[in-house]
């Protein structure tokens, strides 16, 4: 027998106390801000439980540089710590510094109001602490159970909120909960990443899983979801999805298949103006229609002057993009050109960057895992074909610059790695 192999038999370290003690909480911090981060707590103490939702994801990073610091080389912790690091505090400095510079505003209350960005660190993170020794199996529980949350969560506050009042309350971080539509109604906005994903999952589950009490949980989540999607109507985001799915088992299933892409663009290009007619329509119809075209004329005005690296971050503590620019203007709500505004073509780039390398990792992580369990992964599954989906409306909906967006990109990234080293020791 070789040293290696009685090495990988080998425990590598005692950890009988501590690691029972330490367990549950970090597993209490991967739900929080997973919770937190998609916009668990947007609806009481206006959104307080995000800064609680950042504290957990600094924490699991810090347990998981300590630890990863004695149990991986140098290189892979290099990758993990200093990557994110660099990414995360670059785009939250450089954003404050370039809107002080373009606006005179102060650049430690720009760098703060960026701080959602710092959820991103719960992906590293968890990569880390995984890396470490943390079963992956317990980590992917502990998302799950934040899915389901948030529906529960999203479901209570629908039942309990007056709607109609939240609306037109004088408190913005209030009225910003509920929208309205002739034909929909007053409609609380939801925590929508958190639910496609949820929703993907668990009709992966109910399709491969063969144990009842799976297939029971499964099937609530789905009538869960499902009921919430009743009550907001997303048409184009479940078109998406659906669309995402059908192309799946076409374009994403083998290797072998990605070269139909190749054969089917030019048929793609044909169909992409009237897709895009149609999405923009759908765009611009909606609530405040006529209010968000005026907002892209002056977006499009305003981008020529700060065209490399956008306006920046403003902040609420001093002049904002409605100071700016005008009372109806938000850059979260103009879609791929709204990130154009505010982070300029450099931060466009990046942000089609990442968001094309984490649904690169789920895409072979996914077929790896496939590969060596012989089934499909369900929470992998899910974040890939909602990152698919997210490619086709990408114009519309840059969702990797918000808070959930991030949450679940960066987690996904860390998710990905983590079967893919799995799947090539095994």
């Amino acid at each position: 027998m070789s040293a290696a192999t009685i090495n990988m038999k080998a425990p590598p370290y005692r950890r009988p106390l501590l690691a029972l003690k330490l367990h549950p909480i970090i597993m209490g911090l991967v739900f929080i801000a997973v919770f937190a981060g998609c916009q668990g707590g947007r609806y009481y103490f206006a959104n307080r439980l995000q800064e609680l939702g950042i504290a957990s994801a600094l924490t699991l990073f810090a347990m998981g540089i300590w630890q990863g610091l004695f149990r991986l080389s140098r290189e892979e912790w290099l990758v993990w710590v200093r990557r994110p690091m660099l990414l995360i505090f670059g785009i939250m400095l450089i954003s404050s510094v370039v809107f002080s510079l373009n606006f005179t505003g102060n650049v430690l209350y720009s760098f703060f109001s960026a701080r959602e960005f710092m959820l991103a660190f719960a992906g590293p993170g968890i990569y880390l602490l995984c890396r470490c020794g943390l079963p992956l199996a317990s980590v992917e529980r502990a998302i799950w159970a934040a899915l389901v949350a948030l529906m529960l969560n999203y479901l209570y506050f629908y039942s309990t909120m007056d709607l109609r009042e939240a609306f037109f309350s004088p408190d913005h971080t209030i009225s910003n909960l509920v929208t309205y539509d002739e034909w929909r109604g007053f409609r609380l906005k939801p925590p929508l990443f958190a639910i496609m994903v949820g929703l993907l999952g668990a009709l992966m589950l109910l399709v491969q899983s063969r144990r009842p009490g799976t297939i029971l949980g499964a099937a609530l989540v789905v009538g869960l979801a499902a009921y919430i999607w009743s009550i907001v109507m997303f048409r184009s985001t479940l078109a998406t999805m659906l669309l995402s799915m059908l192309l799946y088992p076409i374009f994403l299933n083998h290797r072998n298949r990605l070269h139909l892409i190749v054969v089917l663009a030019p048929l793609v290009l044909v169909l992409l103006p009237v897709v895009a007619q149609v999405a923009l329509s759908e765009f611009m119809t909606a609530d405040g229609g006529n209010i968000r075209a005026k907002a892209f004329m002056l977006a499009f005005e305003h981008i020529p002057h700060h065209f490399f690296l956008g306006a920046g971050e403003d902040s609420s503590y001093g002049d904002t993009e409605q100071d700016i620019v005008a009372p109806y203007f938000f850059s979260s709500d103009l879609g791929l050109v709204g990130t154009f505004y505010k982070y300029g073509l450099v931060g466009t780039c990046l942000y089609l960057f990442m968001h094309g390398k984490i649904w690169r990792a789920l895409w072979r992580s996914n077929m790896a895992a496939r590969k060596h369990t012989g089934r499909h992964n369900a929470l992998l599954w899910a974040l890939l074909i909602f990152f698919t989906a997210q490619t086709f409306n990408l114009a519309l909906n840059p969702g990797l610059a918000y808070a959930q967006g991030i949450t679940l990109g960066a987690i996904a990234l860390a998710l990905a790695h983590l079967h893919l080293v799995s799947a090539a020791r095994n």
